[in-house]
Order: C-alpha cells, then structure tokens, then sequence
C-alpha cells in the first residue's frame, strides 16, 4: 500500500502533486511511518492520528477500535478529504468494472 499526504497551502488546504509519500505492508504501517518525527515520534498511533486530526478540523472524528482498524479509517478519512491519495505500487493494475467502481488488483491476481 502507498500513499501520498499532500502539503497544505496558508490557509490549509491540500495541494495535490505536493507532499511525502508513505509506503507500508498495511495501513498502520503507515501510520507508523508518518509520525516519525523529533515531535511526534512518542506518540502512541491513536494519539498521533488524533492530533493530525484535530490538525485539519476534524477532532470530533471517531476513531475507536484497535490500532489497525483506526488506521484505515484514519486513511479512508484523509483521502476523502482530499489530504492524502492512494499510489499505485508498482505491482498493481487498476481494474474498473462496468458499475464504474475502481478497484485495486495486484498482477498476481490477473496474471502476468
């Protein structure tokens, strides 16, 4: 899974083609990977998704669960608000059946 967090200009908004991309077996992964900073480093990962949160106008946004499944609703909740997009990895093809829902498939599943 890749991902990409966007910049944000002065008033907050994200730029798309900005920003650092993230790259981990699953969604928490990611999430480990992003806090890794001098500031947040110690974070436990609810306390950091939490705080990015509350960063971007979003701090009464549930996240509840273990860390795993927050991770991927911590995700889902900054690509849908346009901070954050999905990456293809290299071993990946989009597949978009006819009910016009895009789909990840990795080649191993479609052959090579």
């Amino acid at each position: 899974m890749k991902i990409r967090i966007y910049e944000t200009d002065f008033e907050g908004h994200p730029v798309e083609c900005t920003g650092e991309f993230f790259s981990g077996p699953s969604a928490l992964a990611i999430v480990e990977a992003m806090k890794m900073s001098p500031f947040t480093a110690s974070l436990d990962p609810l306390a950091f998704m939490r705080r990015v949160l509350d960063g971007i106008g979003q701090a009464d946004f549930e996240l509840t669960g273990p860390p795993e499944k927050a991770a991927i609703v911590f995700l889902q909740r900054l690509t849908a608000l346009n901070f954050a997009g999905y990456e293809l990895e290299k071993d990946e093809v989009i597949f978009a059946p006819v009910s016009g829902h895009i789909r990840h498939i990795s080649k191993k599943q479609v052959g090579k």
